[in-house]
């Protein structure tokens, strides 16, 4: 059995069959049993600095109240999802992304009720490859202050998610799962784990730090979403590896899609 969270700030673009729940953010949908202020307060009030990653970081009490009878979990977004098939037309603007009108889509219901086989539980973004490492990228991108990384990093560590050798791997890896394990499918065990862990970095992260995340610009100000992509990239890519001998099934990668209106086309930084 596999139950489908959207997570919104909105009404979705993605179909009402594509998702069972919506955890709701902001100003969306206030009295939802599944707003992210009926599930953790904290995530609700810190959401300007994490916005979408609030959401995510609230999934494993939602996945506990309201889908204990699951084996797999799909997480999709306002207006993101991974498709198993290659739909749409590949965006111009985001490499590996494609971008997919519903105004004459056949395939809505056939992809609405999709499960990975049972031998791959798994349905994630390609990664992608860069040639310096993913951390520096971000830095350079000047979404990421070097003292994140360093006090992220350590929190890792302090928390037992990191060791010395897993925290050299981390910030030299060089390949990232865009959406870290925050859009897919996966076995609701391991992703409940997984999650449970990066909310309890994240938070520690804020209490301690947040009065200098919150003086940080547009872009900077979300590091910790950022840092928490990267982490979780790591941690997928690194138990994939693990779990098929370095030989990841083809299947276990689909598309990353995201859903436009009419002719429009994708612009960076809209969720």
């Amino acid at each position: 059995m596999i139950h489908r969270f959207c997570i919104s700030h909105t009404e979705p673009l993605l179909p009402e069959s594509w998702y069972d729940d919506c955890i709701a953010l902001g100003d969306f949908q206030p009295d939802s049993v599944l707003h992210v202020r009926q599930l953790d307060q904290f995530w609700h009030e810190a959401r300007p600095m994490i916005y979408g990653s609030a959401g995510t970081y609230v999934l494993p009490i939602a996945i506990e109240r309201f889908a204990d009878d699951a084996k797999l979990i799909e997480i999709c977004s306002y207006r993101k999802r991974i498709l198993p098939s290659s739909e749409g037309r590949e965006s111009v603007v985001y490499g590996g992304m494609r971008e997919l009108s519903f105004g004459k889509f056949q395939k809505e219901a056939e992809l609405s009720v999709f499960i990975p086989r049972a031998d791959l539980e798994f349905l994630v973004s390609p990664p992608l490859y860069l040639e310096k490492s993913v951390i520096k990228h971000y830095v350079q991108e000047q979404v990421i202050d070097r003292r994140d990384v360093v006090d992220y990093t350590s929190l890792a560590v302090e928390m037992g998610v990191l060791d010395s050798n897993s925290t050299s791997e981390f910030l030299a890896a060089k390949h990232c799962i865009p959406g870290g394990v925050e859009l897919g499918i996966y076995p609701k065990a391991w992703l409940t784990r997984q999650l449970s862990s990066l909310e309890l970095i994240g938070k520690q992260f804020l209490c301690r730090y947040g009065d200098r995340v919150k003086k940080y610009d547009m872009r900077k100000v979300r590091s910790v979403s950022f840092l928490s992509e990267c982490l979780g990239s790591f941690l997928l890519i690194s138990h994939l590896m693990e779990k098929y001998s370095n030989n990841i099934p083809a299947d276990i990668f689909g598309y990353l899609t995201v859903a436009v209106e009419g002719n429009s086309t994708y612009s960076l930084g809209v969720k």
